[in-house]
Parts: structure tokens; C-alpha cells; sequence
């Protein structure tokens, strides 16, 4: 019974910190979810902790449904589609940098990640 007890609190906290911490983002990612069908989005951001010099950074990951090693057209268009639609769900300015992290995961094989880093400022000032 204790062991039982236990894992429901732990759990219960998991619940509590991941709501707490995605909470800012849960707008931006449920437009992303339905702008990218099955791209299960992940939204989050920040600095890396204890690391103030590090830029406050803007991240998203996705899955998609193609290497994103051999569509750098189609990646470059997602990554300013997703930064639109960021911008209308939360303060983009308030960020220095965007992480965008594309995968492309694949049965029974390891996971094709890229990574796309664009600077949020020269971002803004090109739309």
C-alpha cells in the first residue's frame, strides 16, 4: 500500500511540474497541433538553468513525416510558420533565439533529428 501511495504522489508531482512548466506554451502548442497533424509539438522555453549567460531560447520539437535532412525548403518554410504562429500566441520578442528541433521517427530505426536555431530579433525584423 505504501509503494502504491508512493507512486500516485510522484506521478501526481510529474503532472504537476510538467502543467506548471508547459502551462505559458499550452496555446502555442495546440495551434501548432493543428496547424502540423500528427507532428506532436512540444513547446517550451527559457534558459538553460543555472546558466545566465546562455540566451533565453524558444523551443519547439516536432515530428514530421520525411527526412528532415532532404527537405531544407520545406523545414525553412516550417520554421517561419511555426515562429507566425508563436508570435500570435505569446510575446516571441521576449526570446532571444528559437530552437526548432524536427524528427523523424521511424519504426524499428533510430530517430533523424535536425536542428534548426534562428535568431528571434532578425526574425521579427524580416516579417
Amino acid at each position: 500500500l505504501g509503494l502504491l501511495l508512493f507512486g500516485l504522489v510522484m506521478s501526481g508531482s510529474l503532472y504537476v511540474f510538467q502543467a506548471i512548466n508547459t502551462y505559458h506554451f499550452a496555446d502555442t502548442q495546440n495551434a501548432l497541433a493543428k496547424e502540423f497533424p500528427k507532428s506532436r509539438p512540444r513547446v517550451e522555453g527559457g534558459r538553460l538553468k543555472g546558466k545566465q549567460q546562455n540566451p533565453l531560447t524558444f523551443r519547439v520539437t516536432m515530428a514530421v513525416p520525411f527526412n528532415p535532412h532532404e527537405k531544407d525548403e520545406e523545414i525553412q518554410q516550417m520554421g517561419d510558420r511555426i515562429l507566425e504562429i508563436a508570435s500570435k500566441n505569446l510575446q516571441l520578442e521576449d526570446y532571444e533565439q528559437a530552437e526548432l528541433h524536427f524528427y523523424q521517427a521511424i519504426p524499428e530505426q533510430e530517430i533523424i533529428m535536425r536542428d534548426v536555431t534562428r535568431d528571434i530579433k532578425t526574425w521579427i525584423n524580416r516579417n
